[in-house]
């Protein structure tokens, strides 16, 4: 930015607006071209700025071509019989400089950190004090408070009516609590039906058992369970055949 700020000082004082201030300078082609040349390098400069305060990723290259128009204009300057304690020469001093400056890793290395945005560090600002209320303010927290109050104080006359309907709820309660009795008391009903009707389907099976006579081969079953019946007296066996007596000698 400084450099941008001498350049445009150096072509008010070719164009005649401003004196010199130190040795008059002139450029090859004559004072318009010295306008237009400087005017040119002060635009890279300031570009170069700008690059380096918005943080661009450009900003080097733009710097490193600015230094080095800034650093052959002058020169040519001086080159055309411009002497060095002219104003017209100070460009290229602020342009070796700046290539001094781009090229050391400190700048790279500040660079790159705030290109990665670790360097941006918020601070929290403190809220701003509360502005006094008005009078309008205060009255109608004033009126607010009082409804508050009010119905705080109408608040207690809820427990009284919960006392009085206390009764109606402790009929409900016992009608609920006899109804839910038989639900509870069902499945031990249904034990003792199942347990009833077990017995009496043994009893029938053992009648019906007795008064059927077992078989000699088959067993007598209860309910699902099979008795072994009492083995048969054995059957008496056949008389012995009697042989036919043979005839004698004598009879034939």
């Amino acid at each position: 930015m400084a450099g941008g700020l001498l350049c445009t000082i150096v072509v008010l004082q070719f164009a005649h607006v401003i004196p010199w201030a130190g040795d008059e300078a002139t450029y090859i082609g004559g004072r318009w071209t010295g306008v237009v040349l400087y005017l040119f390098t002060a635009g890279f400069f300031f570009a170069a700025g700008y690059a380096w305060l918005t943080v661009k990723p450009w900003a080097s290259m733009i710097t490193i071509l600015a230094a080095l128009i800034g650093f052959f204009v002058p020169f040519i300057s001086h080159m055309d019989g411009t002497d060095p304690r002219s104003s017209a020469i100070a460009p290229l001093v602020v342009s070796v400089l700046m290539l001094i400056m781009v090229f050391k890793p400190s700048t790279n290395r500040a660079m790159a950190i705030a290109m990665s945005g670790q360097g941006n560090v918020k601070v929290a600002k403190a809220p701003p004090p509360p502005k006094p209320m008005s009078a309008a303010r205060k009255r109608e927290v004033a009126q607010e408070q009082a409804r508050a109050a009010k119905a705080a104080a109408a608040k207690p006359a809820a427990p009284a009516v919960t006392a009085a309907a206390a009764p109606a709820m402790a009929t409900a309660a016992s009608a609920t609590a006899s109804v839910a009795a038989p639900a509870a008391a069902t499945p031990a009903q249904t034990a003792t039906k199942t347990a009833a009707s077990m017995v009496l389907s043994a009893a029938s099976s053992l009648k019906s058992a007795a008064a059927t006579p077992a078989s000699p081969r088959k067993g007598v079953t209860v309910g699902k369970q099979t008795f072994p019946a009492q083995p048969a007296a054995p059957a008496p066996a056949p008389p012995a055949q009697q042989r036919p007596q043979a005839l004698r000698a004598d009879d034939v």
